[in-house]
């Protein structure tokens, strides 16, 4: 049985230099979509992660997205559709995107095409960025030990609900709220109390989980929750982080945590992509924890 897994780009696989880890793992990638005002462009193919960032401190406009488009979405199924037993399209969280919607859209419209073709499932890993494409990772990892489809379902939702946490802070709110992230009430409250907003994923949906005071002190208690969530078993852990334009800062807190904790395994920096970061802006920071993951 041979799976193919097929993923959107806002799993933010994205290493330094604009390259990334998809080709590493055999993952093909459908875009997510960017605009700057009246221009679209797709996700690596047309606006790499320094091309995205180029413009957002050239451009007057402010960023806006939207998902991997049905075409698209078939495309890539008919791409592998003749070569692989079964394709897993696995998607950023149905409740911040409409890529998953749209990827079962494509499926029905491929069955009718190819009705001979391979099965597909459709998965929403109810993450984003870089903990979305830790799961991907992870399916495609099993996808070559030779696991059929529904085997690797069940090992990445398993991995998903109880391996896989995140928690995530932004310099300045307002790009939550201009990307319909959060409310008004939420932004105004957010902005007079000046504080670090500590927010994290809960069934897929953004959610605030703490507020910290103070960068430092911010990263520190998005450390402890998700060692806690773990259940602090810090010899299985792999800790990973995704960067808006603070690669420093990250670098600054891993050699703070190696400080901390020798033992800890620490994981990729993962450079946010466009779709995300539209919505979160630079001076993200994202930390990632998970158990029993190697690269």
């Amino acid at each position: 049985m041979t799976v193919k897994i097929i993923c959107d780009t806002s799993a933010d696989l994205n290493l330094p230099n604009d390259a990334t880890l998809y080709e590493k793992y055999d993952i093909e990638w459908v875009p997510m979509n960017v605009m700057f005002g009246t221009t679209e462009y797709k996700e690596l193919i047309d606006l790499k992660p320094s091309g995205f960032y180029q413009l957002v401190s050239e451009s007057t406009e402010h960023p806006t997205t939207s998902q991997s488009t049905q075409h698209d979405l078939l495309t890539a199924y008919e791409k592998h559709g003749s070569k692989y037993d079964e394709i897993i399209s696995i998607h950023i969280s149905s409740e911040l995107s409409g890529a998953y919607a749209n990827a079962l859209m494509a499926k029905k419209m491929y069955k009718k095409k190819n009705p001979d073709g391979a099965e597909i499932y459709v998965f929403d890993s109810k993450q984003a960025s870089s903990p979305f494409g830790l799961i991907v990772i992870k399916a495609a990892q099993l996808a070559k030990q030779g696991l059929n489809a529904e085997a690797i379902i069940e090992k990445i939702t398993q991995f998903l609900m109880n391996d896989n946490v995140m928690y995530f802070t932004v310099k300045d709110i307002k790009w939550l709220f201009e990307g319909g992230r959060l409310s008004r009430a939420k932004y105004v409250l957010g902005k007079l109390m000046s504080v670090n907003p500590i927010l994290t994923l809960i069934d897929g949906k953004i959610e605030s989980a703490a507020k910290g005071s103070g960068l430092i002190k911010t990263l520190d208690s998005m450390l402890k929750m998700a060692l806690e969530d773990l259940d602090g078993d810090i010899e299985n852990i792999t800790l990973h982080f995704i960067e808006a334009e603070t690669r420093v800062e990250v670098e600054e807190f891993i050699s703070r945590i190696k400080e901390k904790y020798p033992s800890i395994k620490i994981g990729e920096t993962f450079t946010l992509g466009g779709t995300i970061c539209a919505h979160t802006g630079p001076g993200t920071i994202v930390l990632s924890a998970t158990r029993n993951f190697e690269y």
